[in-house]
């Protein structure tokens, strides 16, 4: 067997793969002897498999779907006598033999994810997994293949999309991963880490349980889990270097704690909103108990005809029109005028009444990975319009319209609105999640305050004085600090 193996390029042209420093970090976090049975469901570009044979691993599987790349990887690691690659779907048994199952010491890779590759709808090959659902997404599947593949004991490592750690649809997800491993970390990497695609994915890392290990009881509320999420692509080459149980990145979390909710994002939020809770000396209340939210409105499809780019100047047929006000236009500066200025007729059915805004609401993003939770108030009639559906409406009852919408963007809002938002593709955040977020009851007079000022923010804004505006809001993070955290 050769002693070192060459790095070699191979077709990475079509899927998402992984890039070199993300697999030598899974794979110097597992530890086993050199011998192990080791395998690689979906190899895609071999990037795995490349690595293990070249830290000296000697007995390495790897599966590939497309046939033409199996015979690539095969051909140019054709000098190991201890790699075998299969050409196949690793879902299917078929492909897999009767004696794989439940022999490696060591399942790892990157699983194709649904929105690459169509739901697994086929019967015969769904009833050979617990999580086998109706169209069932392909990345739930394969974390069941990889439990599957390795013995008592053995280690899963694999890269999943946040949502499996986050949604509450998939909380029947986490209860088979809590009912089959002991969880070891949970890793989530910055988005764009693979090419491509803003996915948002996490790295669980895993022991498949015994027959003796049991389920609940003093072990389980002992165990810690590591968690740790890398801030950007720009701290990728430094993961290769980490050992998770030695890092002092992280948090340590107790499997009771990560049930409903394993992505690290969420915890580091909830600590922070824990530390800001315990540290201020103002009462919070959640926004559920100020205001009521709704959702915005608009009909997609043929719908091109009936959206306006300008109005009549002359009433009444300008007073037939309104605004239609979308997430761009949105700022934590202010409205943004002149960027896409799009109007429906009132006696079109793009109009929604209950969809429109007024003075005294407050409009709130409710999707996109650089924008959720952002928000603007609508402090005078040049701000009104209908919101459409990518909008929450909040409509005050009890706080201030424009000090909420300036403490949704302030540092301390976004911290307790990232802790409920979720998403792979991309971020949200739901009504409900919005309900949640809690909000600092300043005194009356303090939150009128903020409304003077922030009114002088979006005028600075309008009239094209950003410096001016930025200065405003810069000021206003130092005053709600102060106020919030006071001696």
């Amino acid at each position: 067997m050769t002693d070192a193996l060459e790095p070699v390029e191979l077709d990475r042209t079509e899927g998402y793969f992984t890039p070199s420093t993300v697999a030598e970090f899974m794979i110097s976090n597992s530890e086993v002897r050199k011998d192990a049975r080791i395998i690689d469901p979906a190899a895609g570009d071999g990037t795995f498999i490349q690595t293990l044979l070249r830290r000296g691993y000697r007995r390495v599987w790897g599966i590939e779907v497309i046939e033409a790349r199996a015979a690539e990887l095969r051909e140019r690691m054709k000098a190991y006598n201890g790699l075998s690659i299969l050409s196949g779907d690793a879902l299917d048994l078929a492909t897999l033999g009767s004696w794989s199952v439940g022999t490696f010491d060591v399942a790892i890779g990157n699983p194709p994810f649904s929105y690459r590759r169509s739901r697994v709808s086929d019967e015969r090959i769904l009833a050979n997994f617990e999580l086998g659902r109706p169209n069932q997404a392909i990345e739930i599947l394969f974390l069941e293949r990889f439990v599957q593949l390795v013995r008592p004991s053995g280690l899963i490592r694999i890269i999943l999309p946040m949502n499996i750690f986050a949604n509450t649809t998939l909380q029947y997800v986490r209860d088979f991963i809590l009912e089959n491993l002991w969880i070891e970390a949970v890793v989530a990497l910055p988005r764009h880490t693979f090419g491509g695609t803003s996915a948002k994915t996490a790295i669980l890392f895993g022991q498949k349980r015994g027959k003796s290990w049991g389920v609940r009881g003093d072990l389980w509320n002992q165990k810690r889990v590591k968690l740790v999420s890398v801030p950007d692509v720009k701290s990728l080459p430094e993961l290769a270097k980490m050992t998770i149980d030695k890092t002092d990145e992280g948090l340590l979390a107790s499997m009771t704690e990560i049930q409903t909710r394993m992505d690290p994002d969420y915890h580091f939020a909830r600590a922070e909103t824990s530390r800001i809770l315990e540290s201020s000396k103002v009462p919070f209340a959640p926004l559920g108990e100020l205001a009521d939210v709704h959702t915005g409105f608009f009909k997609y499809g043929d719908t091109g005809h009936l959206v306006h780019s300008s109005v009549p100047r002359k009433k009444p047929e300008r007073d037939k029109y309104i605004r239609l006000l979308k997430a761009k236009n949105l700022s934590i500066y202010g409205f943004r005028f002149g960027v896409d200025d799009f109007f429906i007729r009132k006696d079109e059915e793009l109009f929604r009444p209950w969809a429109c805004v007024n003075v005294g609401d407050v409009m709130v993003v409710r999707v996109g990975a650089g924008c959720v939770g952002r928000a603007t108030c609508v402090i005078d009639e040049r701000y009104k319009g209908q919101a459409d559906d990518w909008m929450l409406i909040v409509e005050h009852k009890r706080v201030n319209p424009a000090y909420l919408a300036f403490y949704l963007n302030s540092s301390i809002g976004r911290t307790f609105v990232m802790r409920e938002a979720q998403g792979t593709g991309t971020l949200s955040i739901s009504k409900g999640k919005l309900l949640k977020v809690q909000v600092p009851m300043l005194l009356e007079n303090e939150q009128s305050e903020f409304e003077a000022q922030v009114k002088k923010m979006y005028d600075a804004h309008r009239l094209g004085k950003l410096d001016k505006a930025k200065s405003i809001f810069a000021s206003l993070e130092k005053r709600l600090k102060l106020l919030v955290f006071k001696q």
